[in-house]
């Protein structure tokens, strides 16, 4: 079983970041890529995970809205003026490829992100811009393992192209710290496994973190072959407190991702939902952010830490942590009907 594969992708995170921002550092696009009113991106599974950290982790820095579609349309306020982002680590998804035409076909600007395939080809048969980049550091092949590629691709084109007022000037001192790190995180997260297995996982998070619970979320899901489902507060404190009560006598555990730069009132809501979890027996376990980093340090080191637990825990039900059968029987299904 291909397991040490997935391990390697795990530590290799950081140098796949710093693959993509040296890649995009040496590109200069066009001037009329500048003059943009929205960004739309467009992805499935792993290859959409760019937007959800995106969205959560610079909702301050955005200088113009930004939207997702995981669908094969597109939205139809999609103009010229629109950063139209097709996102396909493969470069094979139907509906990237389906949304990325459309969007070319109202002229909007296209960037095409992938390691090849029919979306890189789409990209140039329509002189989108298109951004191939290197697998070298993913040899589990698994969307979900290339992290640094899809999510920090675009961050550095956005930043690059100045809708995202940033810079990622602190981001090398935070990725020798999660290298020099990554035993102990090694450690935490086969801790964790020891405490959630054999239960459904619920996570919960808030602000600069909610990136991380959608992408841990699928990671329990393909990798672990476990039943995850994610919430954010504030959201969750207007409708799930109250539906916990049944089915009884189910097997559920409460992943809380805690953060002292999250907003003041949401370190109170989350406060008080663990007082609410405890008068309703529902377990729960609290995960901590690491103080004395920003909001990308903590976004990175539970990056690294929830790979680990899926990888763990996917050791812990001796399955295949690359394998995905039921997502190929699917596709395969698709094709034949």
């Amino acid at each position: 079983m291909p397991i040490d594969k997935v391990y390697q992708s795990i530590l290799y995170l950081p140098d796949q970041i710093r693959q993509v921002i040296h890649d995009i550092d040496a590109i200069k696009f066009p001037d009329s890529y500048l003059a943009v009113t929205n960004i739309v991106i467009s992805g499935m599974g792993g290859s959409l995970y760019n937007y959800h950290v995106i969205n959560s982790l610079f909702k301050q820095q955005l200088v113009v809205p930004i939207y997702m579609t995981n669908n094969y349309d597109i939205p139809l306020f999609i103009t010229e003026d629109t950063l139209f982002i097709g996102s396909s680590y493969s470069g094979s998804t139907e509906e990237v490829i389906s949304a990325t035409s459309a969007a070319s076909a109202k002229k909007a600007k296209i960037i095409t992100i992938s390691s090849g395939g029919d979306l890189a080809q789409l990209g140039q048969a329509k002189k989108a811009f298109v951004y191939r980049f290197s697998t070298e550091f993913n040899p589990s092949g698994q969307p979900r393992l290339g992290l640094g590629y899809m999510i920090f691709s675009t961050i550095s084109i956005l930043i690059k192209l100045s809708l995202i007022k940033t810079d990622l000037s602190q981001l090398e001192s935070h990725l020798t710290m999660l290298g020099n790190q990554n035993k102990d995180i090694e450690s935490a997260a086969q801790d964790i496994v020891d405490k959630i297995n054999d239960q459904m996982v619920v996570l919960i998070a808030a602000d600069h973190l909610s990136g991380n619970v959608h992408i841990f979320r699928n990671q329990l899901n393909e990798t672990a072959k476990t039943f995850s489902e994610y919430h954010l507060v504030p959201e969750l404190n207007h409708h799930l407190i109250e539906g916990l009560k049944f089915p009884q006598n189910k097997k559920l555990i409460f992943l809380i991702f805690e953060s002292d730069k999250y907003l003041e009132k949401n370190q109170k809501r989350i406060t008080i939902t663990k007082k609410l979890l405890e008068m309703q027996s529902i377990p729960f376990l609290c995960i901590k952010a690491p103080s004395g980093v920003d909001e990308m340090g903590q976004f990175l080191y539970l990056l690294q830490l929830n790979s680990f637990i899926s990888y763990y825990l996917s050791k812990y039900y001796q399955v295949d942590p690359i394998a995905i059968p039921w997502v190929n029987y699917f596709k395969k299904e698709l094709q034949s009907s």
